[in-house]
């Protein structure tokens, strides 16, 4: 049986804490221990860490205050670079865990480097949907992990070996999700299980996703992603990420080409990288055939540009 450290990143949570931290003492597959690292709450959040930590002894709960605010992304690479299990799972501190995700993770860990799952998004008016409307492939492709990540944090789970590979980039402000995505798939496979095991809280000033859905025409997103080519601060941030995912060193030839290409940043390498998606079409778009299939890949690299490049990587 492998041991699973949970990660649990804190700021201003009091108000949900208490469910979530129900939810994983309720886990039907015994924790290694479990991280919270607070970020400078200024609430009762560490108080009712402390009072788990205190409750439950068995779960082996360590809390951690940073002495200077880190953000987001910095203080979950800094907590899971403390973790000391065989497998690493994110959490949240507003969700709700299915009693069974890190046994059922666990279980379909196997030789894969990283699992991921579907979720369940909710909000305080009710059930909003599942996260994954379409059926994603089984195992991602490495390309499609490079060009499309697909899992949030609340989603992953991933051998303690990715921290050898993230360790040179813990202090960027980098998505660290997505990056933990990514990186996994360069050190093997990837694989998703297409079941709910996260009730995932929304809010509405999320910075990823709200649970309003951009309503627009197939035609209007593609005229949208040529468009993000004229936003240089996209651009240059897309650039800036690329640089770091080609020291990932992936395997794949095709791979490393794509992250070399969109690393360089210029129109030209941009469409090459297009190129490059439309011949691996099959394995990118699995939904769809066609003519279709192949605008979809083609454009793959603008939709980075468009969706990702106002975020992933920040000062």
């Amino acid at each position: 049986m492998k041991t699973v450290s949970v990660v649990m990143c804190t700021y201003n949570g009091s108000r949900y804490l208490r469910e979530q931290l129900d939810s994983l003492m309720s886990q039907t597959y015994p924790l290694h221990e479990l991280i919270v690292q607070d970020d400078g709450s200024t609430d009762g959040t560490v108080a009712i860490a402390e009072e788990y930590q205190q409750r439950y002894p068995e779960a082996n709960i360590t809390v951690f205050r940073n002495s200077r605010q880190l953000g987001f992304n910095r203080n979950f690479f800094d907590a899971c670079s403390k973790a000391s299990g065989e497998l690493i799972a994110c959490c949240d501190q507003d969700d709700i865990w299915s009693e069974r995700k890190i046994e059922i993770l666990a279980r379909a860990m196997e030789e894969n480097a990283l699992v991921f799952h579907n979720s369940v998004l909710f909000n305080s008016q009710g059930t909003l949907g599942k996260l994954h409307t379409r059926q994603l492939p089984a195992y991602p492709s490495s390309l499609s992990a490079l060009l499309m990540p697909q899992s949030f944090g609340h989603q992953i789970m991933f051998r303690k070996e990715v921290l050898g590979l993230i360790k040179p980039f813990l202090t960027l402000n980098l998505s660290y999700d997505y990056f933990i995505y990514t990186a996994s798939r360069s050190l093997g496979r990837i694989r998703y299980i297409n079941e709910p095991l996260v009730r995932w809280r929304r809010h509405d000033n999320a910075a990823t996703f709200s649970g309003k859905k951009r309503q627009e025409s197939k035609l209007d997103g593609y005229i949208r992603a040529v468009k993000a080519l004229s936003l240089k601060k996209n651009r240059e941030t897309t650039r800036k990420y690329f640089t770091l995912c080609v020291r990932l060193h992936f395997a794949d030839k095709d791979t490393h080409k794509a992250a070399l290409f969109m690393s360089r940043g210029s129109l030209w390498n941009i469409l090459k990288t297009c190129y490059l998606c439309l011949r691996h079409r099959k394995e990118l778009v699995t939904d769809k055939s066609g003519i279709i299939q192949c605008l979809r890949a083609f454009f793959i690299p603008l939709y980075f540009i468009r969706d990702y490049g106002c975020y992933i990587l920040k000062d």
